[in-house]
């Protein structure tokens, strides 16, 4: 299939886009290809051996992840004897990606390799296996 493109012309500027990867045209009729998703599904495996799902995009880093972590447990009041403490959590806990710890919060998942799809592990700190 040859490469389309569009321009479309205006005094100040030009766009131009690529459509082969936007439209597939088929004996007169078009249909939209779906694009290419800008999220991360995840699954997260806790201590206890169960494990849930967050979504971030794929530009997250691990603080970005980390809250979508704590945005999970919302449902769990901010107070009373249920409270989650996440900086008492963070301080003890992290999430590893393979035999990787994600602690520096400014670090891109993408630069650890994950992937969509992809399991995260919380771990201990102090002992680091799972």
């Amino acid at each position: 299939m040859s490469e389309m493109i569009v321009s479309n012309e205006s005094p100040r500027r030009s766009l131009s886009i690529q459509l082969s990867s936007l439209m597939i045209v088929d004996a007169g009729l078009s249909s939209y290809d779906k694009l290419p998703s800008q999220t991360l599904t995840l699954s997260i495996l806790k201590l206890d051996s169960s494990s849930f799902q967050v979504e971030v995009a794929k530009t997250a880093t691990v603080a970005v992840l980390k809250k979508a972590v704590e945005a999970a447990f919302s449902h769990i009041p901010l107070d009373g004897p249920e409270k989650i403490s996440w900086p008492l959590v963070w301080g003890q806990f992290c999430l590893c990606y393979g035999e990787q710890k994600l602690v520096t919060e400014t670090d891109y998942l993408r630069d650890y390799g994950v992937k969509d799809g992809d399991q995260c592990v919380v771990v201990n700190k102090s002992t680091g296996g799972y």
